[in-house]
């Protein structure tokens, strides 16, 4: 077979001279495929130079001595012979191709990419997670129901899974994947929320740019996501506000829970027993009190009627023998009377009712005010952070709104407020918001006047009653736009 050390320059030469002589037009149309049927007369050429028995092939060629059927000849000769090696070929492509097109995995997110090679439990209740994958291996944690994890291998039936501090096997009937779990959590009612991703972000009434602003976000809080729907997500800002934001600005998200293990549980039920029995020993301890402070003013009230019948009863017998005689007679019941009632009633109230130990446990992790600044009162609102918005309540424990909140607060200081956040506003000297100080009221408005209220806790964040998803918390004092700050409270 001819070899020459520059083959590639003398198939090139070569095949200029081919096509000279064959007026011959090399190329394939656009579109067109490659294949041995429209292959250029260069590529021929270079084929039989390749692989002809000739000493010089090329001189061959140039002088005539080989034709163009020569070449077209050679060349299915070599694909003849290559025929076999094609068809491996082939089968590797078309395998590669396979292989390609099942690169998909079920893991795979392109809308929710949040669920990019994870998965969420979609059980009704808690799932198993188990040492290896069968029913008889031993539980090493649980996943709630809408719960996240990362996916390591699915077979079969089961997953190897890893979420929190587990790792371990989950049936794959209890997991939904990729996209799927972003569809399921979309169908189940999974709550989601939106991070603002823009230095600022118009919130408007309705889903249009023309649509009134009625407030702005700033870059970084998180919002609660009510739907959405293409190019506009609703959200709630708090309890005054709830609009529409570009979704392209916003990077919504499901809120997702990670797997607890055994241990992890163990301990978190040890922690709910000492609690629920230091609130049921509070409670006891509280009944007691009462139950004494009953039996004292009971005593109270034995002692003054007594000294009250003995001064008639003296009085009586200094009138007439007769009347004193009667005076006695009637003085013994009634010194009688007061003693029993009360007692009776005491003592069933230290039977407690089921609800009692919570409410008790509730007042016994709160501390009383401290001190009379606003660090003072600022420190003291953040200590119900978690408890629920209630529209129109004022308990700090039960539940309150955001003006609700701002009043019980202050009460406990000995400020009187009204339970409305406008009317809040009217109180105390106006401050610059460039010059807030912890124990500040900040207020904002929904374009049509003061209609939510918080208080600045320093570090340019605030404590309020944000709405019925989010309860009592804590964001950026600019979460929305404030619009006026008082305070009534010193430093």
């Amino acid at each position: 077979m001819y070899k020459p050390s520059k083959r590639v320059l003398a198939a090139c030469l070569t095949a200029g001279v081919v096509f000279s002589l064959f007026n011959t037009t090399a190329g394939v149309n656009a579109g067109q495929e490659y294949d041995s049927s429209n292959v250029g007369i260069s590529g021929k050429v270079g084929a039989y130079i390749e692989n002809t028995e000739s000493e010089d092939p090329v001189s061959d060629l140039t002088a005539g001595i080989v034709t163009k059927a020569d070449v077209e000849n050679a060349y299915a000769e070599t694909l003849t012979a290559d025929s076999p090696l094609d068809a491996e070929g082939s089968d590797a492509e078309a395998s590669s191709g396979d292989a390609s097109q099942t690169d998909a995995t079920p893991t795979d997110a392109k809308i929710y990419t949040q669920f990019q090679d994870r998965a969420v439990c979609t059980a009704d209740g808690k799932v198993n997670i188990r040492t290896a994958s069968s029913t008889d291996a031993e539980v090493i944690g649980v996943l709630d129901r809408g719960g996240i994890c990362l996916v390591d291998e699915i077979g079969e039936e089961w997953t190897l899974i890893e979420s929190g501090t587990c790792v371990g096997y989950i049936a794959n009937m209890y997991l939904a994947y990729g996209d799927d779990a972003g569809v399921w959590c979309e169908n189940n009612g999974i709550a989601r929320t939106a991070v603002v991703n823009t230095a600022t972000l118009k919130v408007r009434e309705g889903k249009d740019e023309e649509s009134e602003c009625v407030t702005l976000l700033p870059e970084g809080e998180e919002y609660s996501v009510y739907s959405v729907s293409g190019d506009w997500t609703e959200v709630s800002v708090d309890d005054d506000v709830r609009g529409f934001v570009k979704s392209e600005y916003v990077e919504v998200t499901f809120e997702t829970t990670r797997a607890v293990s055994v241990e992890e549980q163990a301990e978190a039920d040890r922690k709910a027993k000492e609690e629920a029995d230091a609130a049921w020993l509070a409670y006891l301890a509280e009944q007691e009190a009462a139950a004494q402070a009953a039996a004292a003013q009971t005593a109270n009230t034995q002692t003054t009627n007594t000294t009250t019948t003995t001064t008639t009863t003296t009085t009586n017998t200094q009138t007439t023998d007769t009347a004193a005689q009667t005076t006695d007679t009637a003085a013994q019941p009634a010194a009688e009377t007061p003693v029993e009632t009360p007692a009776a009633e005491t003592q069933p109230a230290t039977e407690a009712p089921t609800e009692a130990p919570t409410e008790a446990a509730t007042q016994a992790s709160i501390a009383a005010p401290a001190g009379q600044t606003g660090v003072d009162l600022a420190n003291y609102a953040c200590q119900f952070v978690g408890y629920p918005y209630v529209w129109g309540g004022s308990s700090l424990t039960g539940g309150a709104d955001c003006s609700g909140f701002t009043m019980s607060v202050y009460a406990q200081f000995g400020y009187s407020l009204p339970h409305n956040a406008a009317a809040q506003s009217g109180y105390g000297v106006e401050v610059s918001l460039s010059d807030l100080q912890p124990g500040d009221l900040l207020f904002y408005s929904n374009g049509g006047g003061i209609g939510h209220v918080a208080i600045y806790i320093g570090g340019g964040s605030v404590v309020h009653a944000s709405n019925s998803r989010d309860g009592i918390k804590i964001s950026s004092y600019n979460y929305r736009t404030p619009v006026k700050a008082v305070r009534l409270i010193g430093q």
